[in-house]
């Protein structure tokens, strides 16, 4: 039912940006120089080429360069001035282009409106032409600027996504390792003690009579659960062992931990959703326990969940590191954007508590709180992670 909602939308537009265009034209097909087309041509030809916005985004280019050149009909027919496609190819533009793109876009798309002003103005003369081609800036502006806002809120939706996602797969990963200790804690006992049994048990029939006819079977049986006893210890070790780590299973996915070498994509992808991001490294950055870099990646990615979360598009974070001997430290200080808080977005709160109990396995600790006009995150990390696996 969406689908079929979002298609009759697309139909609509596209029927009221041909309506637009034909009300304007108004049956004027007199040629430039003299002489007149048939009345059906332009009709025919402007519902042929508007046609083609159904498939604006997914060739938003390619569908922008036919409106540019159809808006330039004013070159040919004086008395029209196509302007509708145009208009919407350039906000499908800007929805899915990169920003200097869209500008060129937008730039480009006042070389036709002038033309039509131009034709429009006739001889009034230049003041008229200069207020229409003023007027027609800033429609244009204004389409851009929508086309750009929905592309930065698509963009901040993606992000969130992925980073509700990533909070899902730590969740899983914390929900593994928690299983991993029960089952240490019930199983390896058990199974230790068993083979410890065994052992004893073999031991006391290898020191008795030998004339006993049952004692060489009971010695091999008493072996063999001895020898399957060790080899389910040295299994179960090695699957928890996957179990608690973050590193590829050979025979696994192949899904690797984030580092602090990711740290600028994911600046980059924030950057891209709309927060105004500084990265700053002081000191001189060294070696660190892989446990420790996941935990100061997911400092900066808890951070600027956070601004985005709670700062609003705009939001100004600055992540600093502050590497020292033995020891790293991250600041990651937000300042709400213009439009300020964004309340409808929802807070778990379970974020903070998280990390910091990943940060206190790795030796470090948390701090969270307001600070000056945002919100301040520090971390504080021993780089060889002398605290991994203390509980």
């Amino acid at each position: 039912m969406t689908t079929r909602r979002r298609s009759v939308g697309e139909i609509l537009v596209v029927g009221l940006a041909v309506g637009a265009d034909l009300y304007v034209h108004g049956g004027d097909s007199r040629l430039r120089g003299g002489g007149e087309l048939p009345a059906w041509v332009v009709p025919v030809v402007e519902v042929v080429v508007l046609a083609t916005l159904l498939l604006r985004w997914r060739y938003p280019y390619r569908v922008f360069a036919l409106q540019w050149c159809w808006a330039l009909a004013g070159l040919v027919l004086p008395g029209f001035a196509p302007f509708a496609g145009l208009l919407v190819a350039l906000h499908a533009v800007a929805c899915r282009a990169p920003a200097r793109y869209s500008l060129a876009v937008l730039a480009a798309s006042l070389v036709p409106l002038a033309v039509s002003n131009a034709n429009a103005a006739g001889g009034v003369g230049t003041r008229f032409f200069a207020a229409l081609c003023l007027a027609w800036a800033v429609v244009l502006a204004a389409v851009w600027a929508v086309g750009r806002l929905t592309h930065l809120a698509e963009r901040r939706t993606q992000l969130l996504e992925e980073l509700r996602e990533r909070d899902a797969a730590d969740a899983v990963r914390a929900e593994r390792l928690r299983l991993a200790r029960e089952l240490h804690d019930i199983v390896a006992h058990t199974v230790s003690a068993m083979v410890l049994q065994t052992a004893g048990a073999r031991a006391r029939l290898t020191a008795g009579p030998d004339d006993d006819p049952t004692r060489a079977e009971v010695v091999a049986a008493l072996a063999a659960v001895e020898a399957s006893g060790v080899t389910a210890m040295t299994e179960m070790h090695r699957m928890l062992g996957l179990l608690r780590t973050h590193a590829p299973d050979p025979a696994g996915d192949g899904v690797v931990a984030p580092r602090l070498a990711d740290v600028p994509h994911l600046l980059e992808a924030s950057r891209a959703s709309g927060l105004d991001v500084e990265h700053v490294v002081d000191g001189a950055p060294g070696r660190a326990d892989p446990s420790v870099e996941l935990t100061a990646f997911r400092v900066v990615q808890e951070g600027l969940a956070n601004a985005i979360k709670h700062g609003g598009a705009g939001a100004l974070v600055r992540v600093h590191e502050l590497w020292e001997p033995g020891r790293l430290r991250i600041t990651v200080r937000s300042t709400p954007g213009i439009g300020g808080p964004d309340h409808g977005l929802p807070a778990g709160g379970h974020g903070l508590r998280g990390l910091a109990e990943r940060a206190a396995l790795v030796g470090g600790r948390i701090e969270s709180g307001p600070g000056g006009d945002g919100f301040v995150l520090r971390a504080e990390l021993p780089l060889d992670g002398s605290g991994a696996g203390a509980r």
